[in-house]
């Protein structure tokens, strides 16, 4: 997606910067793990098909990705060279019926000793604020590994998503986070939310939007 091929959004234990092709080698070597493999649901690819795919993202409007650095020693002010890339936040516009105002999000922390530190929650915070408030974004998705409960728990706990099916042929489940009204159509989006959730979900956008007006945001090109 072009429209973030610039934007840099620093967080406290995370910084957002677009995928660049800089970003490919180390990217392609997470990939060779059989076990992110399986918990992103991917194949290997080789190195040449994997510059050719952060090409056809950069220019594909339904696809936006975010590459996840972890500042060293909490490194100040934010320069490409003080940072250890850990892992990537996507978000796929993917809705059959061209619903602008969904999206499949999911996040991989590739780097294990990144893991479990907060990195992860505080990404998909500022990816989500990111996607509601310049992207116009209500509902997202997740499809997640029924053997990954991590990071089930982590979109169900800490975000306020909610299971809506389950997969025994991909042994996934699919979750759902949306800010639409009640409905009594039950192919829409937010059907399946309770009245909690869905006021849980109401407060947390609002909580999204005060964390995009307030986190930092810079430009990679200057940078």
């Amino acid at each position: 997606m072009r429209q973030n091929e610039n934007l840099v959004v620093l967080g406290t234990s995370v910084i957002l910067v677009p995928y660049k092709e800089e970003h490919v080698l180390k990217y392609h070597e997470w990939m060779q793990s059989p076990f992110l493999q399986e918990m992103t649901a991917s194949e290997p690819l080789t190195l040449e098909e994997e510059y050719a795919m952060q090409r056809s993202w950069h220019e594909d409007e339904k696809k936006c990705t975010f590459i996840l650095l972890a500042p060293h020693d909490n490194a100040s002010p934010f320069s490409k060279e003080n940072a250890q890339m850990i892992g990537d936040v996507n978000i796929f516009l993917n809705d059959q019926d061209d619903d602008p105002t969904f999206g499949e999000i999911e996040i991989m922390i590739a780097e294990e000793g990144y893991r479990r530190g907060g990195r992860g929650l505080e990404a998909l915070k500022i990816m989500m604020a990111y996607a509601i408030a310049e992207l116009g974004l209500k509902t997202f998705h997740a499809k997640i590994s029924l053997s990954n409960q991590p990071s089930i728990d982590l979109f169900t706990k800490k975000l306020g998503f909610y299971p809506v099916s389950t997969s025994q042929v991909f042994q996934e489940t699919t979750l759902e986070w949306s800010i639409l009204p009640a409905t009594q159509d039950e192919d829409a989006y937010g059907y399946k939310a309770t009245d909690e959730q869905r006021q849980a979900n109401a407060a947390m956008k609002e909580a999204l939007m005060s964390l995009w007006t307030t986190v930092d945001k810079g430009r990679w090109d200057v940078e």
